[in-house]
């Protein structure tokens, strides 16, 4: 959707679709490792739930919503703030009259690079916890 070309994909397929909310589903950086930028994401606490990043910041109904799913059933997660950088959510929430919209983040070691690392337990929850929303009925 050519989200790292300035989410261009994510701009005409929300204006085509014309959604009632949005969800991202995207990597993030993680601050575990050594020599990174401090941050509260880490590998293998859950899928982290973005409050927001240098290009939005998630409508406070969708960022509840998806605290309330994973509290609800049981699922690790993680808050997330992205100090740089951004995710389809940010193009989906300027789209036609504003889009409610926020992100499902899996925390990613090395990210943009041939040797990206991330907990396959990450990725379940965050599969879990999407069902969860869409199953919901928010």
């Amino acid at each position: 959707m050519q989200e790292e070309v300035g989410l261009r994909g994510a701009y005409t397929s929300a204006y085509g679709i014309d959604p009632e909310v949005a969800i991202a589903v995207d990597v993030t950086k993680t601050g575990d490792t050594p020599e990174s930028r401090p941050m509260a994401v880490e590998l293998g606490k859950g899928p982290a739930i973005k409050v927001q990043d240098a290009g939005m910041i998630s409508h406070p109904m969708v960022r509840d919503l998806l605290i309330r799913s994973a509290e609800a059933a049981g699922i690790p997660y993680q808050l997330e703030v992205l100090e740089g950088g951004s995710t389809d959510a940010a193009a989906m929430q300027l789209t036609r009259s504003g889009v409610p919209a926020g992100c499902i983040s899996i925390p990613c070691r090395y990210v943009h690079s041939p040797s990206e690392m991330v907990d396959e337990r990450d990725v379940e929850n965050g599969v879990r916890l999407l069902l969860e929303v869409l199953q919901s009925n928010w």
